[in-house]
């Protein structure tokens, strides 16, 4: 999933079909194994990717969000700042070790 996690159609029929299994039964592996769904994890490893590119390059946040397998910059906006509380812009200002 890592490797991919750059793809935006990646999706649980996708993940489901390569592991030869059906969506309800990799649903339920994720939650007895990671205590959330396919869908949530593949988010917090997209934006945990996106903070690090946020902090450690100078990307922009439209091409963080491609990167990071984000389709439009509208939902990764969102997406980000409903987990983090801050914007990414705001994010990356204050958390960059060098001011560009």
């Amino acid at each position: 999933m890592e490797e991919n996690i750059s793809d935006p159609s990646l999706s649980n029929t996708q993940l489901a079909t390569q592991m030869g299994i059906s969506e309800v039964y990799l649903r339920k592996l994720f939650l007895t194994y990671y205590k959330t769904t396919p869908k949530q994890y593949i988010l917090d490893i997209r934006l945990s990717k996106a903070k690090q590119l946020l902090v450690d390059t100078a990307l922009t946040v439209t091409d963080i969000a491609r990167e990071c397998g984000f389709a439009s910059l509208y939902h990764f906006c969102r997406c980000f700042k409903k987990k983090t509380g801050t914007t990414p812009t705001e994010y990356a200002k204050n958390n960059r070790i060098y001011q560009i």
